[in-house]
């Protein structure tokens, strides 16, 4: 019977990295954005949402089985090849040079930014306040300037990190393989991360101003 080398470890182990980075952690964060948008309709909508996942049936397994164990692998996995790389942006300066550099350091301010959210709303909620994180509760927060500013960076490196991972996975899994469809799938990537930055923002500016960013910039380009 063949043994598994190092290397058949190492191509596993970086297929599940990529794997999860697209499911489920890539899905959860579509949906994250979808339950917290509510936000943009009031403290009420937030409220009642987040009751409602509250009561979902076998929530604290898909939690865990779902959401923990996948996130903490593709961390700690992510590190390791963090570690590990050598980027050479200097030397060469193409664009998918600079997305794999960013790309590093997006990860390393996701996974800051993700235990710092999970441990002040989740954890803080579980173990701690001992009921559900409310709109309030996001509001004082966010009403801090540096907690602020921290999610901002914290949202931008998480869908970079996302968006940009499209793009490893569809060309570690060989869905595109030529030159030209990278180049193309590259450029969809980016348009995703703006779309999905822009949307994010407008959600957490939503606990701190009526109707979050996009409501505010309409409202003043309508002045003019």
């Amino acid at each position: 019977m063949a043994k598994f080398t190092h290397n058949d470890w190492h191509f596993i182990l970086r297929r599940l990295h990529s794997l999860t980075g697209i499911v489920p952690i890539g899905g959860f964060l579509l949906f994250h954005f979808f339950e917290n948008a509510s936000a943009r309709r009031g403290a009420a909508a937030f409220d009642k949402t987040v009751e409602a996942i509250g009561d979902m049936p076998y929530l604290y397994a898909l939690e865990l089985g779902l959401l923990a164990v996948p996130i903490l692998f593709h961390a700690i996995y992510g590190l390791f090849i963090t570690t590990s790389s050598r980027p050479n942006v200097g030397g060469y300066g193409y664009a998918r040079n600079w997305a794999y550099f960013f790309q590093r350091v997006s990860g390393l301010i996701a996974f800051a930014y993700i235990l710092f959210h999970v441990s002040t709303t989740r954890i803080y909620s579980l173990f701690f306040k001992g009921s559900a994180i409310t709109f309030a509760d996001m509001q004082a927060m966010l009403s801090q300037p540096i907690i602020f500013a921290f999610y901002i960076l914290g949202i931008i490196a998480v869908v970079f990190h996302f968006s940009n991972g499209i793009w490893s996975f569809s060309v570690t899994w060989g869905l595109v393989r030529s030159p030209e469809g990278q180049k193309r799938l590259a450029q969809l990537t980016m348009v995703i991360f703006a779309i999905l930055a822009v949307v994010g923002i407008d959600i957490v500016s939503s606990f701190i101003w009526d109707q979050g960013l996009l409501s505010r910039a309409a409202g003043a380009l309508g002045g003019f």
